[in-house]
């Protein structure tokens, strides 16, 4: 459907993204580095995609209400051609 993206798909996105960084945090975590090396790449690594994670948020949430009203309106459009036509065709009859 070209862009729109369905409740679950963007719940889907967002359990993936958090098992990512999950992940790459556990990674981290085991990686065989001392200690203190690996806490501060983990805290620059935490840091860094914190502020890519709420940009992505902020994005999230104001393009869903915009899908949703984009999807609204041509679901609208498509239930009054569909009405339309079958006026014609009773008409035709």
């Amino acid at each position: 459907m070209g862009g729109i993206m369905s409740r679950d798909e963007g719940s889907s996105l967002a359990y993936f993204l958090l098992g990512a960084a999950v992940g790459a945090g556990l990674g981290l975590l085991l990686a065989p580095r001392a200690g203190k090396e690996t806490r501060q790449r983990l805290a620059d690594w935490l840091e860094e995609n914190q502020e890519k994670g709420a940009e992505f948020l902020a994005k999230m949430k104001d393009a869903i209400p915009e899908k949703k009203e984009q999807f609204a309106a041509a679901f609208r459009a498509g239930k009054e051609a569909y009405q339309e036509a079958s006026r014609h065709d009773h008409e035709r009859a």
